[in-house]
């Protein structure tokens, strides 16, 4: 064979055997070959011949003729080794879905023994980031609750609220009535809006399954407090006193 030891090594850890490697080469250089032929010139016992065969086809090294005896031709080098990595990517993706799926059993089952259903957020970043998902992972219904305190975040909550409608989504906000009218306008544009005279805290419910309920805007943005849950019996209270204040004779139709 030859093949300098470096490259018989690169070969091994590409996946072929020594006696791979011999038969190969041996059809590389001779041409169209029987299995006896290849024993011989590659040196290979007969009685290991036809494994070494069925495995560089079955990887796409070479190529049979159906005739008797059964004849092998070396692929180019090129091709080979394309059909190497394919066949190492197809084998590579078959192992990652298969622990994938295993592993992910095993993390959903955990995240049904373990995972907490309520949330404490602090900050008004991470508060903001999980309103944000939560709106946008709205598919039907959006209800609203916002003190003036979250006025200067109105023109992005209308933006929103804009692309939720395109996608038929329905919202209801409710304000406080010293919400300022000019950032009031962007919001009655797109939702149905109406104004409290008392509001405490404010929050969002979405699709009756997910709520963040504000708690308090604090004296700094880090010392801002609130809850989020996925939890459907806490979101369909707070859907409950949503629409109590909704409907309430304290509370005005804008539209």
């Amino acid at each position: 064979m030859s093949l300098s030891e470096k490259a018989v090594s690169a070969l091994e850890q590409l996946g072929l055997t020594r006696t791979e490697i011999k038969a190969y080469v041996a059809l590389l250089e001779g041409g169209t070959m029987n299995a006896n032929e290849v024993s011989r010139v590659a040196r290979i016992p007969y009685s290991k011949v036809y494994e070494a065969l069925d495995s560089l086809y079955e990887r796409g090294w070479i190529d049979e003729q159906k005739s008797r005896p059964i004849l092998y031709t070396a692929k180019a080098p090129e091709t080979a080794i394309e059909e190497l990595k394919a066949h190492q990517e197809a084998e590579r993706k078959a192992r990652e879905q298969l622990a994938l799926k295993e592993l992910l059993g095993i993390y959903e089952r955990k995240g049904e023994q373990e995972r907490p259903e309520i949330w404490i957020l602090r900050g008004t970043s991470e508060i903001l980031s999980r309103v944000r998902k939560t709106v946008l992972d709205c598919r039907n219904e959006l209800l609203i609750a916002l003190p003036s305190v979250i006025a200067p975040y109105a023109g992005e909550i209308a933006a929103i609220l804009t692309a939720l409608k395109e996608k038929g989504v329905q919202s209801q906000v409710l304000v406080s009535s010293d919400f300022p009218q000019d950032l009031l306008e962007p919001l009655e544009a797109v939702a149905d809006v109406r104004t409290r005279g008392t509001m405490y805290g404010g929050g969002v419910v979405a699709d009756s399954k997910e709520v963040v309920l504000l708690l308090g805007a604090g004296e700094t943005a880090s010392s801002a407090l609130a809850i989020w849950a996925d939890h459907v019996g806490l979101a369909g209270f707070a859907k409950d006193y949503f629409e109590i204040l909704w409907d309430s004779e304290d509370t005005t139709k804008k539209r």
